[in-house]
């Protein structure tokens, strides 16, 4: 499945697969959904996969500014919220394991896995 969300500041495509607890991919600088499909793909049969392009990378809208980490983690948490997520289990790359770190001191997270 293939969706735009769009926040009050850019748009950002996302990806929503399987089913069962809520794992939220971020992947790291530089790269974008594809790179965090493979493991989505993996746990799609028991979780239900949020894959996104980060703003300004893939097929998500830049900023207008230059962002922060925090920045990003509350963009990540506006989508969750559009998206009835709550609670997620957050999975992230490199820089998406930075933006995880910064979501989970700020918004409940069930969850943390970094590499």
């Amino acid at each position: 499945m293939n969706d735009l969300y769009i926040t009050t500041t850019n748009e950002m495509r996302y990806k929503i697969i399987g089913e069962g607890p809520v794992v939220m991919l971020l992947h790291g600088w530089g790269q974008n959904i594809e790179m965090m499909k493979p493991i989505g793909d993996a746990l799609c049969k028991d979780f239900n996969i949020t894959i996104i392009d980060l703003p300004g990378y893939g097929q998500s809208e830049e900023p207008k500014e230059i962002w922060t980490v925090y920045d990003y983690a509350k963009c990540i948490h506006e989508l969750l919220n559009e998206l009835n997520i709550d609670n997620p289990i957050m999975i992230g790359h490199s820089f998406g394991g930075k933006i995880s770190l910064v979501y989970a001191s700020k918004y409940k997270t069930k969850k943390l896995v970094t590499f």
